[in-house]
């Protein structure tokens, strides 16, 4: 089984921030679980520095690295029976408050999968956060260690990483999901390049 690294590039709508509730901004990248803390009603906007980018993609880009999809996403994350997953729903809404579109979710995987190979790999490990990983130089997977039927998941030592396996890949492609960028695992050197026109695999590629 293959495995790559999920980022959403910089295209379309950006969101500003996460919406107004007792939850700190860093919990959402850490695999807690959110949902029962999660407001009702819950909003985003658009980001007022980036006013000329309205389009909504599958993936919604925004600077705090949170997961923002589309209902389409999730009924095919849903149809895998990927496990561990929270959909937080939200409303985004435009740069002038008005509802831009009502089914997106903080897509927030739950809990982490030991899939890096911590003797193998070529890592620096953060300065403040004791077992955590700030940067990867070469990327070794230990596949074993991940749990059957984890199709999208975070990675131990390094939960805001976002990995997913062929499963997911083949359906987000065959279901035309957008704006989303992959990169191989194995041997990732965790710099994120590539684009539209970029479709080398060992390089990323986006869609």
């Amino acid at each position: 089984m293959a495995y790559w690294i999920l980022k959403v590039p910089n295209q379309g709508a950006v969101l500003g921030g996460f919406p107004r509730s007792k939850i700190k901004a860093w919990r959402y990248g850490k695999g807690e679980r959110l949902a029962k803390e999660f407001p009702k009603n819950a909003a985003v906007q658009f980001a007022d520095k980036f006013k000329s980018r309205r389009e909504l993609f599958d993936f919604v880009f925004n600077f705090d690295d949170a997961l923002y999809v589309s209902s389409k996403v999730r009924a095919i994350l849903e149809q895998l029976e990927t496990p561990e997953l929270e959909f937080l729903p939200v409303s985004i809404k435009d740069h002038k408050g008005a509802v831009a579109a009502k089914d997106y979710f903080i897509l927030n995987p739950v809990g982490t999968q030991d899939i890096i190979d911590m003797k193998k790999s070529d890592v620096v490990m953060d300065s403040l956060i004791e077992g955590e990983i700030s940067r990867i130089k070469k990327l070794v997977l230990q596949p074993k260690a991940v749990d059957k039927g984890a199709h999208l998941f975070r990675a131990t030592n390094m939960p805001d990483l976002i990995v997913i396996d062929d499963k997911v890949r083949t359906a987000f492609e065959k279901q035309g999901v957008t704006n989303y960028q992959l990169f191989k695992a194995e041997g990732w050197d965790g710099l994120e390049l590539g684009g539209a026109e970029f479709d080398d695999p060992d390089g990323g590629i986006t869609f």
